[in-house]
């Protein structure tokens, strides 16, 4: 291989974003341009990036909360399995450095068959769901939004059903969208919450959490937050077996694609919070978990 071949393997930086998303766009993602950059800015986030003769040639993120680690979608050209190969060895080996002792990521087809040769099994399916754009109230009725004096119990709400802590995720996606962050409250306890976002072509749903099996709740902020997005696409990932997926129905979202959540390594410390259990009903990111 010639020395202007070689493929150069280093950090991601605001520099690349924008080859970055020409990147995505052309994998046919949808992802916005505020993504990355909202993501790069977070603790225990890192991107990689491959270049070859200074242009992009492949790219992952990996995100590290507590002993939790979780890997983004691998950007590499189609059919490419040893560049995916390398983006991923190289942000584990960066993950299980930090001290991330378990190891998640919500995987296509193709990822999911690399990681499962990497010794990553099968957790549970993930629906990609989408409404189309359509008429809508665009107003929010059942719901309140949410203030910064709601986060000591939505990160213990948070931190009940994931596992660990993301309190600055979600306080991004607070400040970049305000009225897209919603909660339901009860007796002056926070009961669930859930996050709009931009997307490329619309918007994004998603996290989505409330006490456990609280489906009147999860219902009441799937409907605020379709509200809220009428008249754009709407897109959330759900699992595949929960319950609010006939809600998701109702409400005109229909399957258009279908991750694999993988796993791998074994649980750390658990991050302390209160007794309360929880629900995830719609998964926050691809990219952030």
């Amino acid at each position: 291989m010639n020395a202007e071949d070689a493929l150069e393997l280093r950090p991601m930086a605001e520099g690349d974003l924008a080859d970055l998303l020409a990147f995505a766009h052309a994998q046919g993602r949808n992802v916005h341009r505020e993504e990355y950059a909202r993501f790069l800015a977070l603790e225990g986030a890192r991107g990689f990036v491959l270049r070859q003769q200074g242009s992009l040639a492949g790219a992952i993120t990996a995100i590290r909360y507590f002993e939790h680690g979780f890997l983004g979608p691998v950007l590499a050209p189609g059919g490419a399995d040893g560049l995916a190969i390398a983006l991923l060895a190289h942000a584990i080996e960066g993950l299980q450095r930090g001290g991330a002792s378990l190891l998640e990521a919500e995987a296509t087809e193709e990822e999911r068959a690399i990681l499962a040769r990497m010794g990553f099994h099968a957790l549970r399916s993930t629906l990609v769901l989408e409404r189309p754009a359509g008429a809508g109230s665009g107003a929010a009725t059942r719901t309140e939004r949410l203030g910064p004096g709601d986060f000591l119990d939505l990160g213990a709400l948070d931190a009940a059903a994931v596992g660990y802590g993301r309190k600055e995720f979600l306080y991004a996606l607070m400040q970049d969208y305000p009225e897209g962050a919603r909660v339901v409250r009860g007796g002056g306890d926070v009961h669930g919450y859930a996050f709009l976002r931009r997307s490329r072509r619309g918007y994004h749903l998603g996290p989505l959490v409330t006490r456990e099996g609280d489906l009147e709740s999860a219902r009441a902020l799937l409907s605020d937050a379709a509200a809220l997005a009428a008249g754009w696409p709407l897109v959330a990932l759900a699992p595949e077996e929960s319950p609010l997926v006939g809600a998701l129905s109702e409400a005109g979202f229909a399957p258009v694609g279908r991750l694999t959540r993988m796993r791998a390594g074994a649980p750390g410390r658990e991050v302390a919070g209160d007794a309360t259990r929880a629900t995830e009903w719609l998964v926050g990111s691809r990219i952030t978990g």
